[in-house]
């Protein structure tokens, strides 16, 4: 996730935080080739890295359970239904097991296993895991301890791997998003979903972090060149959502379009690749 203080965070966001207030897993057996023994010997070393209480430091942890309340809230709710749009419109028509990195609270995990996907969701965070087992019931969601920087799956394991606002907070995005395009098969796609960096919503974010409130100060925001370049290859889909400002009033629609015309930023954008 970031650094401050000289210390390293891993990998930890779930949909997105509030912004004006903010956000025993075991490893998953992935079978007896070579590939899934030294992915299993890399998630043994994730789950050592995670023991380690200098090392710890999840932005996330003192936040777990609010996490999700701002999306309760009237402009919360259109924001993250804004953010469903345009993830379902990445997704559309893909199928079968799809790993959520940095999953939080279960959010997109949720969703999207209601939408029949065989979901698999990493999260690092032990706050934000016991938050997710209230939420996800027992057998719906597979939970993995572990890091976007070193993902303990054998290569091509899943169809669709999704990566939601968790570049902001990645220690090394550019091993996050190569891990990410390790495991995902030949065919499969590759979701990634951002905070604009410059969008108002991360203006007031950067704001935020300048008065200490977490979990922003170890933000850093990105633009599609970012990912892109990282990955080495052009996106072949985006899909943009929420226009309107932090501090916008009902009717939110009209306050969409109203930023939409005025040349706003896009606060959020899912960009997609298929892996040949």
């Amino acid at each position: 996730t970031g650094s401050l203080d000289g210390r390293r965070t891993r990998s930890s966001v779930a949909p997105w935080p509030a912004p004006a207030w903010g956000a025993s897993s075991g490893v998953t057996e992935i079978g007896p080739s070579t590939g899934a023994r030294q992915a299993s010997e890399r998630s043994s070393q994730a789950v050592m890295t995670l023991n380690e209480p200098a090392d710890l430091e999840n932005p996330f942890d003192d936040i777990a359970a609010e996490y999700e309340t701002w999306y309760s809230t009237a402009l919360g709710a259109f924001v993250i239904a804004s953010e469903q749009e345009a993830l379902l419109a990445a997704i559309s028509g893909e199928a079968g097991r799809l790993l959520d990195v940095g999953a939080g609270t279960g959010w997109w995990s949720r969703l999207l296993a209601g939408h029949g996907f065989e979901v698999t969701a990493l999260e690092p965070s032990p706050a934000m895991r016991r938050v997710a087992a209230t939420r996800t019931g027992s057998g719906a969601i597979e939970w993995v301890t572990g890091i976007g920087e070193d993902l303990p799956f054998s290569d091509g394991r899943f169809d669709v791997v999704l990566i939601m606002t968790v570049l902001e907070f990645a220690a090394e995005p550019e091993r996050v998003l190569a891990e990410a395009w390790r495991v995902v098969r030949p065919g499969g796609r590759l979701v990634l979903g951002y905070l604009d960096a410059l969008s108002p919503w991360a203006a007031l974010y950067r704001r935020l972090g300048d008065r200490g409130v977490v979990p922003w100060p170890r933000a850093r925001f990105i633009r599609s060149e970012d990912p892109e370049a990282w990955l080495g290859r052009p996106a072949d889909g985006s899909w943009s959502r929420v226009w309107l400002a932090p501090d916008a009033t009902a009717p939110f629609d009209v306050a969409d379009h109203a930023g939409r015309r005025a040349g706003n930023t896009a606060a959020f954008t899912v960009l997609s690749w298929r892996k040949p």
